[in-house]
């Protein structure tokens, strides 16, 4: 019966059912992450569920975050590991002087806020099909003072890249394997004059999404790829700093990102702002 009701939505109502899932992985997400977020709520000082939480360190330290359902881990948001690996490029970009920041898979909003607060002067276009992801987007913006600044929209295009690509521009991109159809300097000459910071889905495609993507812009860009690591670097700062009461095992579990081993991200510096 289950089967014959999705099968039903999938043909005659598919945003609801996309809806019905958005809420279900926030709650299955959630519940099974119950005890490591109580412990890291009452250890970061955060109130009841919904209150807002202080990002602890990181590029985006100080920032009010959510306190409630998202989509993957919340703990490694709220502790500031999240992406870790990123951290240095972050800081890069947050450097320097972009017109327009369009983040493309923006889920609540962690990149597209940080970075909005941290960059007054950056236009932030964040972009998510999923309805959940754009309203935490609007509330994370608001509860930071960035509502005017960052603008919200359902789906990313080619078209909406080159209208908004005008000047000095970042493209961020986390958008589940889709990257290999959005970032494509053929179909959307802008992006040859864009910095881009893109994760890469790998799948079962061939040639692997970080192979093609190379092979697209290696022309036009400088390209870094970086490949996820292990945090026990960042929690024996923590340790040794005493910054947390927490013990290794559960600085472990909260910085835990469920994310695949080798996990690669490219950053690519369009080659005429090489020099800057």
């Amino acid at each position: 019966m289950r089967r014959r009701i999705i099968n039903f939505l999938e043909l005659h109502a598919l945003p609801l059912l996309n809806a019905y899932r958005s809420i279900k992985i926030r709650r299955d997400a959630w519940r099974h992450g119950a005890a490591v977020i109580g412990r890291m709520r009452r250890l970061l000082g955060g109130g009841a569920e919904g209150g807002g939480i202080r990002i602890a360190s990181g590029p985006f330290k100080g920032l009010v975050y959510l306190d409630e359902p998202v989509v993957g881990p919340i703990t490694p948001k709220w502790l500031g590991s999240y992406e870790h690996e990123l951290a240095a490029i972050v800081e890069k970009i947050i450097a320097t002087d972009y017109a327009t920041i369009i983040d493309a898979g923006c889920a609540e909003g962690y990149y597209a806020v940080g970075l909005a607060r941290r960059m007054p002067r950056a236009s932030v276009m964040a972009y998510d099909i999923d309805y959940g992801s754009r309203r935490q987007t609007r509330r994370l913006a608001r509860l930071n003072g960035v509502g005017g600044q960052v603008r919200v929209r359902s789906r990313c295009s080619h078209a909406g890249i080159a209208r908004r690509a005008a000047g000095r521009a970042l493209v961020i991109c986390d958008i589940e394997g889709c990257e290999r159809a959005l970032l494509d300097p053929v179909a959307c000459d802008a992006l040859r004059r864009a910095d881009i910071l893109v994760e890469a889905h790998e799948g079962i495609w061939l040639p692997p999404t970080s192979d093609l993507l190379k092979s697209r812009f290696n022309g036009t860009h400088c390209i870094e790829e970086i490949t996820s690591t292990d945090r026990e670097g960042w929690i024996d700062a923590v340790l040794q700093s005493r910054a947390l009461q927490a013990t290794r095992e559960e600085l472990r579990a909260a910085t835990d990102e469920h994310r695949d081993k080798g996990q690669k991200w490219l950053w690519m510096t369009a080659r005429r702002h090489s020099q800057l």
